[in-house]
């Protein structure tokens, strides 16, 4: 088993049907960034060294309760117990090991490759009333059609994110070339019922804006979120959806383009 302390934001569980080992990887990374990815594994023992619980470990492989899986892993806690790696609480040891070499990409080279990917654009909102808040996003896609999800990102300091989370849900509305105007006052207007004020805007099924013409809207409750490099992921199970004829436009290369039929 290894545990992924990752710089990008996620602690995940790999390799977890190898029962021979027990370490924590840890890429470079910042001590604030570290130290809140330990606090929610468990706790950390000394500079080499962190403490986490077997239920712990059960949960994150996704395994427990399968047969083969819990026998190997009793093995492995048996053995951590003679060699005295388990406590009175019943923790476990862990190792971290730390990765010294950690290869990107610059942030200058990443965006001009992104740039060369086109990608809808939707006007994602959320709240109700004097709460409603919105935001442009071109990083909308599919996730699941059985249960119907859908997700995308959002910058962890955008104004956004508070009243997207208080509200527990969100519309994502695509917007066609006939929404220039939407698109325009959405990016100039500060949140609330002023980032409103043009299109066709209505209340839900769900209490949230829909714009009523969009080529398409769809309304979801939030069922899960994860903090990502510098953005938040958000995946939203879909409720409702209205479609409405309109002239699809992409994101491309920093503008906004027209589709055109080839051949």
């Amino acid at each position: 088993m290894r545990i992924h302390l990752s710089n990008a934001g996620y602690v995940r569980l790999n390799e977890s049907s190898d029962f021979r080992r027990l370490d924590v990887l840890v890429d470079p990374q910042s001590s604030e960034m570290l130290e809140k990815s330990i606090c929610s594994l468990g706790y950390r023992e000394d500079e080499q060294h962190i403490r986490v619980a077997p239920s712990v470990l059960r949960f994150m492989s996704g395994m427990g309760g399968h047969a083969d899986w819990e026998e190997g892993f009793a093995r492995m806690m048996a053995h951590a117990v003679h060699h005295g790696w388990v406590n009175e609480q019943g923790d476990i040891r862990v190792h971290l090991v730390k990765e010294s070499i950690d290869t990107l990409v610059s942030v200058a080279d990443f965006k001009e490759a992104m740039r060369a990917l086109p990608s809808g654009i939707c006007a994602v909102t959320t709240g109700q009333g004097h709460d409603i808040a919105g935001m442009i996003v071109s990083s909308l896609t599919s996730v699941s059609a059985e249960p119907p999800m859908i997700c995308f990102f959002a910058h962890q300091t955008s104004s956004f994110i508070d009243p997207l989370l208080q509200s527990g849900g969100f519309v994502a509305n695509v917007l066609g070339e006939e929404h220039h105007d939407v698109m325009s006052n959405f990016l100039r207007s500060p949140q609330g019922p002023t980032r409103f004020s043009i299109g066709s805007w209505t209340q839900g099924a769900y209490q949230r804006p829909v714009l009523s013409d969009a080529m398409a809207s769809l309304e979801c409750d939030i069922v899960w979120t994860q903090a990502l490099g510098t953005h938040h992921l958000i995946v939203g199970k879909v409720r409702k959806t209205a479609c409405s004829k309109a002239t699809p436009v992409v994101h491309f290369n920093a503008a906004t383009h027209r589709i055109a039929a080839v051949g």
